[in-house]
C-alpha cells in the first residue's frame, strides 16, 4: 500500500488548534478506570465482537449480530486503509492520560477505529432492534469520549470515525451472507 498522501507538516495547525482545546475542556491526568477498560475491551474489536457472540445465543438476534459484525468488519478495513493514506500523527504519547494505556497505539491517527466500529455496530444493531441499538448508545459515546481523553485521538479523528462508522452500520444489512445468520435481511 501506498504511503500518506499528506505530509505530516499538513496537520500542525489544525493538530495544535485541537490540543489548546482538548487540553482547555477535557480534564488532565489518569483517565477514571472504567474508561479505560472500556478502550482497551474495545482493542481489535473484541468488546464488539464479544456483544454480538451474546446476541447471537438468541435466534432472534442471530441477523442482528450478523449485520453488526459486519458493519464492523467494514469500518475496521476502510478505518485501516485512510489512517495509512492520511497518515495523521497520534498525539504525543507523552501525556499521563495516553500512558495509562497499557499498550500505545501505533497507526496513525485519522480516522479512529475504535469510534468507527463502535458507531458502526450500534448503527447496524440499532436498524434492526432499536431498543438494542439503543442501549448500546452510551458505551459506544463513552468510548468515543475515551479516545479523547486518552489523548490517542484528536476530535476530528473520533468525528471521522463516526461518520464513517455510522456509514458502514447503514450498508451492513446490503453485505451481510444470509447463511451468516440464517435469515433474510429485512
Amino acid at each position: 500500500m501506498p504511503g500518506p498522501i499528506f505530509p505530516a507538516s499538513i496537520f500542525d495547525d489544525l493538530n495544535r488548534r485541537e490540543s489548546e482545546l482538548v487540553e482547555r475542556l477535557v480534564p488532565p491526568g489518569p483517565p477514571p478506570r472504567p474508561l479505560l477498560a472500556v478502550s482497551v475491551a474495545a482493542n481489535g474489536s473484541r468488546l464488539w465482537f464479544g456483544i454480538a457472540a451474546l446476541m447471537a445465543l438468541r435466534p432472534s438476534l442471530r441477523r442482528t449480530a450478523a449485520e453488526g459484525v459486519m458493519a464492523a468488519l467494514l469500518a475496521a478495513g476502510v478505518t485501516q486503509v485512510l489512517n495509512r493514506l492520511v497518515g495523521r500523527p497520534r498525539p504525543s504519547a507523552d501525556h499521563p492520560a495516553c500512558r495509562a494505556l497499557p499498550r500505545q497505539p501505533l497507526a496513525p491517527s485519522f480516522p479512529s477505529s475504535h469510534t468507527a466500529v463502535a458507531a458502526a455496530f450500534t448503527t447496524a444493531v440499532a436498524r434492526r432492534d432499536p431498543k438494542l441499538g439503543a442501549a448500546l448508545v452510551p458505551l459506544a459515546l463513552t468510548l468515543a469520549y475515551g479516545r479523547i481523553r486518552l489523548r490517542v485521538h484528536w476530535p476530528t479523528d473520533v468525528l471521522g470515525g463516526a461518520v464513517l462508522g455510522v456509514a458502514a452500520g447503514r450498508h451492513a444489512a446490503e453485505v451481510t451472507p444470509a447463511r451468516w445468520a440464517g435469515s433474510a435481511p429485512r
